[in-house]
């Protein structure tokens, strides 16, 4: 069992403080004001590999949302969160490439919440295998079209989900939120045209 234990001192409460009645704003901008607010998490990410259990998946969740404060804060990028960063987008990529809609979902969710500054969107487009690739795969299976470019017929249907309850889903049983979310984040990443070029013209497909 893994205890996870935070120093008062690094949050900047005083002893005796009831840490739960802390915002999560003001939680977060403590936790940044810590030399390295990332390093008590980030072994937490890759204590297991199976990607439904839940200690990696919070830990990725509170660090997307140190990530999250720290682009809102400084959108050009800080040595230390440029440093954790890519180990996050690795791991919310094994959750992209799963085949669990409910899982997936969690991984845009937290790549859409990474996306506010410049440098994350950069160092997102760097990982651009890992980050980009699956979103496109996930794009392709609600369009209809196998992972070798043939096109399939394209149907909805009603699937019921273990954590989204029932929802629209598209071909390949893609959610409708899902496709949201997906499209939400390429449009975020958009903002970096001129350092992407036309980069992503190599995920373009065009179903038949």
């Amino acid at each position: 069992m893994i205890s996870l234990r935070l120093d008062q001192n690094i949050l900047g409460i005083g002893h005796g403080t009831d840490i739960t009645s802390i915002g999560i704003p003001v939680l977060s901008k403590s936790l940044l004001e810590h030399p390295d607010p990332y390093r008590p998490f980030l072994p937490l990410l890759t204590q297991s590999t199976n990607p439904e259990d839940p200690i990696p998946l919070l830990t990725s969740t509170v660090l997307a949302s140190l990530v999250a404060a720290s682009s809102t804060a400084f959108p050009k990028g800080t040595p230390v969160t440029d440093k954790a960063l890519p180990k996050l987008l690795s791991y919310l990529s094994t959750l992209a490439k799963s085949s669990d809609g409910g899982l997936q979902d969690i991984a845009v969710l937290e790549y859409s919440a990474l996306l506010r500054g410049k440098k994350s969107r950069e160092i997102f487009w760097e990982q651009r295998s890992e980050t980009v690739a699956p979103l496109f795969e996930i794009l392709k299976s609600a369009a209809g079209v196998a992972s070798n470019g043939d096109s399939a017929s394209t149907l909805w249907s009603g699937a019921a989900s273990v954590r989204s309850g029932m929802e629209g889903s598209l071909s390949g049983g893609v959610g409708l939120q899902l496709l949201y979310h997906v499209l939400l984040v390429i449009w975020q990443l958009s903002f970096e045209g001129a350092t992407i070029g036309d980069g992503l013209d190599e995920y373009i497909f065009l179903p038949g």
